[in-house]
């Protein structure tokens, strides 16, 4: 009885701690001088497997982004503009590509990589409404395609997201929601 006793208090010790223990915030500062600019250029700034993605889906799997003002990366300048954000894995590291006008514009480094939390497109991207017309001819479609089975019907692209916030002194985090995957991106908001 005593050995029990022992090992509940143990037992609440440790959960009691673990508790009481706060995460550490990561420092992006610190990620920022520790990211490298990418050491390579890609053949006339096309993207290697953009023929793959364009194969799979109706339209451009990826997110757009509009971003209002310019942003710094390490010597470069990524002017305001609509950019078509990119995740790829190239030479074992995770990189996001600006792309403009179907032609890669800037290769800037992931610095932090993790699993999007379950449920959390169901909780933020809102489920389209439609009206009875358009519920009735979507049914009929997919009514349709279970039918005939056509194979050239495209894949729905991957679910994706995306969040600005600004952190510590002049810098500023993005965070793309892409698929199972959450890339986050560093960038100084003033010039150097």
């Amino acid at each position: 009885m005593k050995k029990l006793f022992s090992l509940l208090a143990i037992l609440f010790c440790v959960f009691c701690y673990s508790c009481t223990t706060v995460k550490a915030e990561t420092n992006y500062a610190e990620l920022y001088q520790k990211t490298n600019p990418a050491d390579f250029e890609l053949v006339h700034n096309i993207d290697p497997y953009q023929n793959e993605d364009y194969q799979k889906y109706a339209w451009s799997p990826f997110p757009l982004f509009r971003l209002s003002s310019d942003l710094y990366f390490k010597g470069q300048t990524i002017p305001a503009g609509y950019y078509i954000l990119t995740p790829r894995n190239m030479n074992g590291r995770d990189y996001v590509f600006f792309k403009e006008a179907g032609k890669v514009k800037y290769i800037i480094p992931v610095v932090k990589k993790e699993l999007v939390p379950v449920g959390f497109y169901h909780n933020n991207i809102p489920e389209p409404k439609y009206t009875k017309w358009q519920s009735f001819c979507k049914n009929v479609r997919e009514g349709f395609y279970k039918i005939f089975r056509n194979s050239s019907r495209k894949a729905p692209p991957p679910s994706s997201y995306i969040t600005t916030e600004a952190i510590d002194r002049n810098m500023c985090l993005i965070a793309i929601y892409y698929g199972e995957s959450k890339y986050y991106l560093v960038f100084k908001t003033v010039k150097e």
